[in-house]
C-alpha cells in the first residue's frame, strides 16, 4: 500500500510542478479546486487519476500555447 501512496504523491507533485510552469505559483491551488470549462466543468483535483490525468496534462498544453484560457 506505500508504494502506491508513494506513487501518487510523485505523480501529484508532478502535476503541481506542470501546473507552476504555466501560471503563477500562487494561483495553483486555487485553479487544481476550480471547476474548468475545458474539462467539462470539473475540477482538475477531482479528475487527478488515470485517464484524467491525461486530460489536465493536455489542457496545461494548450493553456501554455496560449491556446486555452487559465
Amino acid at each position: 500500500m506505500m508504494t502506491i501512496e508513494r506513487e501518487s504523491l510523485i505523480q501529484f507533485v508532478n502535476l503541481v510542478n506542470e501546473c507552476c510552469a504555466v501560471m503563477e505559483d500562487s494561483y495553483v491551488a486555487e485553479w487544481l479546486n476550480r471547476p474548468h470549462p475545458d474539462l467539462n466543468r470539473e475540477k482538475p483535483i477531482d479528475i487527478f487519476n488515470g485517464e484524467g490525468t491525461e486530460r489536465i496534462y493536455r489542457l496545461l498544453y494548450f493553456i501554455e500555447k496560449d491556446e486555452a484560457d487559465l
